[in-house]
């Protein structure tokens, strides 16, 4: 780890009660539409070609609910559809103390109908207010993951997003109208 930097890692993973091939399809291919299931984002679009074999798009745009965000911009770095792993940087969105973040994901078979995501969250922040906010940015981060994978998970054993994201998505058309 340089000196010019505090570097956090993170690592998490849920099981799935469905085939790989099938929550694949909501993580790689499905990449650009994180706002149909994940309560931390509201809406989310894909943007570009897909430069990586399989890949729908280049970068994503995401609109928060999340405590401390409004929006991010992620670009994807790394997709190979045979492994099932992909990876993006989020390119503008995070907090000033924040100077690179990273999230991977992969994606394994476990058995019959049942498979595992694990989400790797690499985050690298200035010494001085990453040592001083660190530990709460962490904190949360650890929260957001946690509710991803719940709301992963629901999404892909059952097709309807998760209580806690309809509530959400209820709040926003009350919001819209």
């Amino acid at each position: 780890m340089s000196e010019n930097r505090k570097e956090v890692k993170m690592s998490k993973s849920v099981v799935v009660n469905v085939s790989a091939a099938d929550l694949w399809k909501i993580v790689g291919p499905g990449f650009a539409d994180a706002g149909k299931w994940s309560t931390a984002v509201d809406h989310s679009t894909g943007h570009g070609e897909g430069k990586f074999d399989g890949a729908v798009c280049d970068t994503r745009s995401c609109d928060l609910s999340a405590k401390g965000f409004s929006s991010l911009n992620e670009k994807i770095t790394e997709y190979d559809e045979a492994n099932q792993v992909m990876a993006f940087d989020v390119i503008e969105g995070m907090p000033g103390f924040v100077t690179y973040t990273n999230n991977r994901t992969s994606i394994t078979e476990i058995g019959e109908e049942q498979s595992s995501a694990e989400l790797q969250i690499t985050v690298h922040m200035k010494p001085f207010l990453g040592a001083l906010l660190g530990g709460m940015f962490k904190k949360n981060l650890s929260s957001l993951i946690d509710s991803a994978l719940d709301d992963l998970k629901v999404y892909a054993e059952t097709g309807v997003p998760s209580e806690r994201k309809q509530a959400r998505m209820k709040k926003l058309s009350k919001q819209a109208a």
